[in-house]
């Protein structure tokens, strides 16, 4: 049984030890990493930071997504220590309050933080710095240059399922971030979880934020988990480009992503046949693209089979490792997150989604109110998550519970739907419904490559277009009783989910 970071991979080292795992863009040539290669690199980290009386502490990580960052991830929890992945698009301040609150003993970052290293030896002297690069960062110690000491064994370093692996913070869309504590064992539970038995050397392109629960446990660790190669994207504005370079058959994304791609299949030549347009946008293998992160409007799981493509809705949050259900290999419906992992509990309360099971975060890093307030007595996470289970055990996302709208004559809107349908209109590009007193108010912003040749009373009248057909077709505490229309794109996390808090 696989209970650790550190079983998962080296039983993949072991079972794979002719096989690429890693494949990144490097001074515009693609390199490849095998196995054994990477565990070299894994090795020499662990001993390195064991060396520096880090074996037990905690150790940031602050990048983009990178062969550097992935298997320094890997060398702080496979050599015991404590890895505290932080967005790296953060200001510096927000990113050094993190460090302080996370007790962070040592920061690995990528060189374009230097700003952010002065910070921090300004702030906290004591921390350790290392680049994320073999290239040099003023005094500071370089990824290429750690080196394990003879003495140091790496073999008999014991790492038990129950420590703390990883604190990973929340994306913070409302209020403070909180410090996830998840253990080896919740991340191991959750990658042993998940069916995904796709042939051995199978690519998958990796796009999301690597300090992303979803990409981390998905793109990196059920992907060596099952001897697949790891194909990094190095930039969100070369996906198709990437796509094309790496030839993936799987790709994780977050359902605005796939909004985005959508439009953009749409306005390709409407002669060809759709399969053929996604063949040479893709790379010519694309299989299925695996969405996560929030709700997929099921109009796109219908729309993407034209292209030949399968989306597999998932349900997760950082606090469940962070899958709790997808629709895959165990099975697959329309509309609904697929069917829960078979090593966890999952059930309906008061409308809210609860979960139970090895994957259940260990609680929040020095937050006990905050802990108990999400965990109950008997071990049960609510999500806040509303939905519903059917009778094939298929789960369903409904919304947020946090997100809810109550109305003034008692009835409860769940903005996410209703969000859903009207961004399937070509003029809008991004909505939030909220409630006033009145009613409900739809703040838009404006696809911005549709209106661009339109005057500004043309804008304004084809959404009022769209909001009344809309409304037409809803009952009334349903229906949108005032528009706002945004000159300014809206305030997203790195996982491209609107900060709805500061929407106004």
């Amino acid at each position: 049984m696989k209970d650790t970071i550190r079983e998962i991979f080296d039983t993949a080292v072991k079972n794979y030890p002719k096989l690429d795992a890693i494949s990144f863009i490097k001074n515009g040539d693609v390199v490849t990493k095998t196995y054994p290669e990477l565990d070299a690199d894994v090795r020499r980290i662990a001993g390195a930071l064991a060396e520096m009386g880090f074996a037990k502490s905690h150790i940031a990580l602050v990048g983009k997504s990178s062969y550097y960052w992935g298997s320094a991830y890997l060398g702080i929890t496979c050599g015991g220590a404590v890895a505290v992945p932080i967005d790296a698009l953060l200001q510096d301040e927000e990113i050094l309050e993190l460090i302080k609150r996370a007790d962070v003993s040592c920061v690995f970052a990528d060189l374009d933080k230097a700003g952010l290293c002065t910070l921090v030896s300004k702030e906290c002297p004591d921390v350790k710095i290392i680049t994320l690069t073999d290239e040099v960062l003023g005094n500071a110690a370089t990824w290429g240059s750690l080196t394990a000491p003879a003495s140091y064994d790496y073999d008999s370093v014991s790492v038990d399922k129950d420590d703390l692996s990883t604190i990973m913070f929340t994306s913070g869309t409302t209020g403070k971030s909180k410090g996830v504590m998840l253990t080896q064992n919740n991340i191991a539970a959750d990658v042993v979880g998940m069916v995904f038995p796709i042939p051995e050397a199978t690519r998958l392109l990796s796009v999301l934020p690597i300090h992303h629960a979803f990409c981390l446990t998905v793109d990196w660790l059920k992907v060596l988990d099952v001897g697949a190669v790891c194909c990094i994207n190095d930039s969100l504005g070369h996906i198709l480009k990437n796509m094309k370079l790496f030839t993936p058959e799987y790709i994780l994304m977050v359902p605005l992503m796939i909004e985005t791609i959508h439009k953009r299949l749409k306005k390709l030549n409407p002669l060809l046949p759709k399969k053929l347009v996604a063949k040479e946008a893709f790379g010519g293998k694309l299989k299925v693209i695996i969405v996560g992160g929030a709700r997929l409007d099921p109009f796109y799981v219908d729309e993407f089979e034209k292209y030949g493509i399968e989306l597999w809705q998932g349900c997760g949050m950082t606090e469940t490792s962070p899958v709790i259900s997808f629709n895959g290999f165990a099975g697959k419906r329309t509309g609904s997150c697929g069917r829960p992992l078979k090593n966890i509990e999952v059930k309906i309360e008061d409308e809210e989604i609860m979960v139970r099971g090895p994957i259940v975060m260990k609680g929040y890093y020095k937050m006990p109110e905050e802990t108990a307030e999400a965990l109950d007595a008997d071990g049960w996470l609510h999500t806040g998550d509303l939905g519903k289970l059917d009778e094939d055990g298929f789960l369903y996302i409904t919304g947020r519970r946090k997100n809810l709208i109550i109305l003034s004559n008692g009835e409860n809107v769940s903005p996410e739907e209703l969000e859903g349908k009207l961004a399937l209109n070509p003029v809008i590009g991004d909505i939030v419904i909220q409630g006033t007193a009145n009613g409900l108010a739809a703040h838009i912003y404006p696809d911005q490559d549709v209106i661009k040749k339109w005057k500004d009373d043309k804008t304004e009248k084809e959404i009022n277009a769209v909001i009344d057909k809309y409304n037409r077709t809803q009952p009334p505490y349903k229906r949108i009783v005032k528009v706002i229309i945004r000159k300014e794109p809206f305030i997203k996390s790195t996982t491209r989910k609107i900060k709805r808090d500061t929407v106004h």
